[in-house]
């Protein structure tokens, strides 16, 4: 089992341009909250231990619509998955005063086997994408949040992921991973493996969210 320190996971959201502040709390809980003009987001690690062996990514958020329905169209195609809260004492949905329906997005990630500091790099990326995503920052954003993978044919076989969102920056660039995602009907978290993945081939700008640009010329 890999484990990581507070202040080693805190410097992989540094690097990755985002502020990070490990806290403790009364009991002895850490967390590292992520706190910027337009989003709130938190790792929850855990108690007593400088070395975890996983980590728990959470945000909360409110929607005024059906919020079972938006949570069953977000977890369709999304890494972290959306959950409406209860009202402990009745059962029933958390309703505001205003109307709204708290949703709680996470990710538990266990550090199990060779889990390296940039895979931890790419799963906080994705994460702070999504969370962009649903609170709709950085995006004019409609209400659909679900996408099918359906690929890319014509006379000859399906040219490969990696070309086909090369070919897409090639017409217009940049491009946020949920845009990119969007035009080639696939889901995010498969165009951002491919993007994290090859920073040889892309370069991105900015991180609410990342625009992505090809690297030089397409070979």
């Amino acid at each position: 089992m890999e484990t990581f320190t507070a202040d080693e996971i805190a410097e992989i959201v540094h690097e990755l341009g985002l502020p990070a502040q490990v806290e403790v709390n009364e009991d002895g809980f850490v967390s590292i909250e992520v706190i910027t003009d337009d989003l709130e987001w938190t790792i929850n690690l855990g108690d007593g231990v400088p070395f975890y062996q996983y980590m728990q990514l959470g945000t909360i958020t409110f929607t005024d619509k059906d919020p079972l329905m938006f949570a069953n169209r977000w977890n369709g195609g999304h890494a972290g998955t959306v959950k409406v809260l209860e009202d402990q004492e009745t059962g029933a949905l958390n309703v505001g005063d205003d109307g709204t329906y708290m949703l709680l997005m996470s990710w538990f990630i266990p550090f199990f086997g060779s889990v390296t500091k940039e895979y931890l790099e790419y799963v906080i990326a994705h994460w702070h994408e999504d969370v962009c995503e649903l609170l709709k920052v950085g995006e004019v954003v409609d209400d659909e949040v679900s996408y099918v993978s359906v690929p890319v044919r014509g006379e000859h076989e399906p040219i490969d992921r990696l070309l086909q969102i090369q070919l897409e920056l090639h017409l217009r660039a940049p491009q946020s991973s949920r845009e990119l995602a969007r035009s080639l009907k696939t889901t995010k978290y498969e165009v951002n493996n491919v993007l994290y993945h090859q920073p040889e081939l892309f370069e991105k700008a900015g991180t609410s969210p990342p625009m992505w640009s090809n690297k030089g010329e397409i070979k």
